[in-house]
């Protein structure tokens, strides 16, 4: 299975990736912001990510502007994109929402529900793939 992690934060994206660490044969793409992951999207001539796990706040181009570029482009658009985020903002919910995300998930602050959430997305991911 493989993932992209779109995620500014160096020590979120530590976290996740030691949690998805638990999974046999799961490639982890990452990148640190939009730009960079539209551009890898791009560029790679193998498959698509199984999903994309996209952190709403970052520079150059946030996650709102990601979502904006992929539903552009023809092989990008069915993309599963996940957002994982700091943000409780209904509107921020809802302007997703209207851009076809899979699901919306606040990062939590207590470890062992952040860890679940991770695993719940991998796992339901997993199963879909099958």
């Amino acid at each position: 299975m493989k993932i992209l992690i779109v995620e500014d934060n160096k020590i979120a994206l530590m976290g996740i990736k030691k949690i998805l660490s638990e999974y046999p044969n799961m490639e982890i793409c990452t990148a640190e912001n939009g730009l960079i992951a539209l551009n890898l999207l791009n560029e790679s001539e193998s498959e698509l990510p199984h999903f994309t796990l996209l952190d709403l706040n970052m520079p150059i181009m946030n996650g709102f502007e990601f979502l904006k570029e992929i539903k552009k482009k023809d092989n990008l658009r069915t993309m599963p994109v996940i957002i994982h985020t700091t943000s409780f903002n209904t509107l921020d919910v809802k302007m997703c929402e209207e851009l076809g995300i899979c699901g919306y998930f606040v990062k939590e602050l207590d470890m062992v529900k952040y860890k679940s959430n991770i695993k719940l997305i991998a796992d339901y991911w997993k199963e879909a793939k099958k």
